[in-house]
């Protein structure tokens, strides 16, 4: 069990607000009608342990979730912990809105991909022609 909510009708996305990509993503999840749970870090502080979490759940380490285009120096020369500390600190080094449920999860970074997670609501109806 993750840090985050593991219900199956909930989508989470973690995303930095003041990114326009990362604005336009959570724009077609709100339009969905979905049950979201959406978690802006630049307002909302995320912990070591959850950042750790969404790693996870991406199954990748921490520094793949940082731009390397946003962060001063080789990012591979960075620890855990000093990336941690950098999407704490400057949110704009996240490479992509983290959007997951609690069997599938992405780091989007192509808004239009965020379409995976939405099912449509008129899947399963016999179409009449």
């Amino acid at each position: 069990m993750g840090i985050f909510s593991e219900d199956e009708r909930e989508i989470t996305c973690v995303y930095n607000g003041e990114n326009y990509t990362d604005q336009q993503t959570l724009a077609y999840l709100k339009a969905s009608e979905k049950s979201l749970l959406d978690i802006d870090i630049t307002k909302t502080k995320v912990t070591g342990t959850q950042w750790a979490d969404l790693a996870s759940r991406l199954n990748t380490g921490i520094n793949s979730l940082l731009n390397e285009q946003e962060v001063e120096g080789d990012l591979s020369a960075f620890n855990e912990n000093d990336c941690i500390t950098l999407l704490r600190e400057e949110p704009k080094v996240l490479n992509g809105a983290i959007v997951f449920t609690a069997d599938k999860a992405k780091q989007v970074k192509n808004p239009s991909t965020v379409l995976e997670f939405i099912e449509t609501d008129s899947e399963g109806i016999p179409k009449p022609y």
